[in-house]
């Protein structure tokens, strides 16, 4: 019995997520400048052709990941208007932190890497750069917000705020996975929360429940 329209794409879309997950590997041990299609089609144990017949380039490969990585970023951060801002921060912070604490190669670590070394093509970069500072923004405005509700420390700088929960959790994404063991643990959510909370407020970091649930009268705190 042929295989209908949806079953070839799926098959397709199961092959391209096998190059790219073979690609991360091949980048992440031997850095993007020095990997080969040759050495990805060989991780993926596919031939060269196959490997052309879905990307065109090493960049383009490269690109996907960068790609990866953006929407995987912009799940975390993903709003529900029911929520408050402080508990849209909470959940997008146990998301990320949900995916680093179950292993795997991380795309963030892939393209950090390759910015540190400073191989990205120009314009990768820039579609790198425009994201992190659309990232930053996003945050620095629910920081704002939850600081108008009281939940988050209202004399700080939202910005100063924003940018050192981007470097915290840019940071845990670069953990690597052949690294089980090191010395420390992650930290927990509630203890990433404390560098937004004012100390006197109560470090509640349960998951979040809809403001509808609460009631409409319901106080925030």
């Amino acid at each position: 019995m042929p295989r209908s329209p949806k079953d070839n794409q799926e098959i397709r879309d199961a092959r391209r997520e096998e190059i790219l997950a073979a690609a991360a590997r091949v980048f992440a041990a031997k850095g993007l400048s020095q990997s080969k299609i040759s050495d990805i089609a060989a991780a993926a144990n596919l031939s060269h052709g196959l490997v052309y017949h879905y990307f065109d380039s090493k960049d383009s490969i490269f690109g996907a990941i960068v790609d990866q990585m953006i929407a995987k970023i912009d799940a975390d951060l993903a709003s529900d208007g029911e929520l408050t801002a402080y508990q849209r921060l909470v959940a997008g912070i146990e998301r990320s932190r949900d995916r680093v604490c179950a292993g795997g190669l991380e795309p963030g670590r892939v393209v950090a890497q390759a910015m540190m070394q400073g191989v990205i093509p120009d314009h990768l970069r820039g579609r790198i750069h425009e994201h992190f500072g659309r990232l930053h923004r996003r945050i620095a405005e629910r920081i704002e917000e939850a600081q108008r509700d009281g939940d988050i420390e209202p004399d700080a700088d939202p910005v100063e705020l924003a940018s050192a929960l981007v470097c915290l959790m840019r940071g845990l994404s670069m953990r690597a996975p052949d690294m089980p063991h090191l010395p420390f643990p992650i930290p927990r959510t509630d203890t990433i929360l404390r560098l937004l909370r004012p100390s006197s407020a109560p470090q509640d970091t349960r998951r979040a429940t809809p403001r509808a649930a609460r009631g409409p009268n319901a106080r925030r705190r």
